[in-house]
C-alpha cells in the first residue's frame, strides 16, 4: 500500500534537550487524513553523530544537528542555569 505523505501529516509530540549526550531527541506521530495515527517514531539530532559499531550503519532516524542550532541550546542552557542558580541562592 503507497501513502502520499503532506507536509501537515507530521505532529511533534515532544522534543528533549539532551546536554550531557549534546542530542536533541523528536518524538513524532505521522497521521492520516482523518487525524488517525498511522505511524509513531523518534529522531536524535547529534551536534557529533556517534560512532557505531564497525560493519554497522549510522541508524536512519540519527541526523546531524545544523550548526546554526548550537548557539540557541548554548543560550537555553546558560539561561536555565542561570536561573535555576538565582532561585536557589534566594
Amino acid at each position: 500500500m503507497t501513502k502520499t505523505i503532506e507536509l501537515n501529516d507530521l505532529i511533534i509530540k515532544q522534543i528533549n534537550l539532551d546536554y550531557v549526550r549534546q542530542c536533541v531527541t523528536v518524538l513524532y506521530d505521522m497521521v492520516d487524513i482523518n487525524g488517525q495515527v498511522w505511524e509513531s517514531g523518534d529522531a536524535f539530532f547529534w551536534v557529533t553523530i556517534p560512532p557505531t559499531p564497525p560493519g554497522e550503519p549510522v541508524p536512519d532516524n540519527w541526523f546531524q544537528l545544523p550548526a546554526v542550532y548550537f548557539p540557541t541550546l548554548v543560550q537555553l542552557q546558560t539561561d536555565a542555569d542561570q536561573t535555576l542558580t538565582n532561585k536557589f541562592l534566594v
